[in-house]
């Protein structure tokens, strides 16, 4: 297994504490991997053996050669084909850095967004012998130890997203989404800080003023989900990172807006298919290194 680009030793699993990442990995036999989510969009480019990967409730079966992109906050999980090594690229980058590296029309973002789920795409050769070849240039500049190297990676890095916004394009009818709605922003953030509080579509409306039916319809729009689906995603993942962190079940559920457990434990199971026991296991991990 190589190391990842810029990884420091000791770092805690499943955070991304730099604008991108890079994992080039190869297991001999399968490893279970629990259902997941991160807060970084992920790439998966495979160069051998199977792996069928579970993006909420659809599923992707990769083949060598394919590329599966992996939006930020989208539960997931691998099942890995035994009886062959497992080769891959994975690649963790930053919503935020995307966002800032990218122009008006030209969002490198666009391949990303949360709003249309995973994207399974299946490389022509040249394409993918393209990609691989620019990982090898980012990796050789982030070691190389030249002068300005730091930014001469983000500069590779930027040209190997570039190429895979053009392959995503490229591979269907794209239809520009709702421009960014700042207000919007503030208003997930709102919902992130008050998990624990009246977040109805009466209280959101008042304090942002806005009508209900412009909030729930301009929400739909810019994040792909209602006012309920979100916040309820928000919270659950939420509890999912506190219990991660030791904390009890019913005080994570009771920290993040759930008077009644029995509410708290649909909706959990609903989102990561499994019970908060099974979730919190040593068996079963919540969160795990690259995958």
């Amino acid at each position: 297994m190589d190391s990842p680009i810029g990884t420091p030793a000791g770092e805690r699993r499943g955070y991304l504490r730099e604008d991108f990442r890079i994992f080039h990995l190869k297991d001999t036999c399968a490893t279970r991997v629990g259902y997941h989510y991160h807060e970084f969009d992920k790439l998966v480019l495979l160069l051998s053996g199977s792996v069928t990967y579970f993006i909420e409730d659809v599923a992707y079966t990769l083949r060598p050669g394919d590329l599966l992109l992996v939006p930020h906050g989208k539960i997931h999980k691998p099942v890995i084909a035994s009886g062959e090594p497992y080769e891959r690229y994975v690649v963790w980058t930053s919503p935020d850095f995307l966002r800032r590296s990218g122009r008006p029309g030209q969002e490198l973002s666009v391949c990303l967004d949360p709003r249309n789920g995973g994207t399974h795409l299946s490389l022509p050769p040249a394409a993918r012998l393209d990609l691989l070849r620019r990982l090898d240039q980012i990796q050789a500049s982030s070691i190389s130890g030249d002068y300005a190297a730091e930014l001469m990676t983000e500069q590779l890095f930027l040209l190997f997203m570039i190429s895979v916004c053009r392959l995503y394009l490229g591979s269907r009818p794209h239809a520009a989404g709702p421009a960014p709605d700042g207000k919007i922003q503030e208003i997930c953030a709102y919902i992130d800080r008050n998990l624990s509080g009246d977040l109805s579509v009466d209280a959101i409306s008042a304090a942002f003023f806005l009508s209900r039916y412009h909030l729930m319809r301009t929400f739909k729009a810019q994040t792909g989900y209602t006012l309920h689906q979100y916040i309820t995603r928000r919270r659950i993942l939420r509890a999912a990172e506190l219990m991660a962190g030791g904390m009890p079940v019913t005080k994570a559920a009771e920290c993040c807006g759930y008077a009644d457990y029995s509410a708290f434990l649909r909706a959990f199971k609903q989102i990561f298919k499994t019970t908060p026991r099974a979730f919190t296991s040593p068996g079963d991990p919540p969160d795990v290194d690259q995958e």
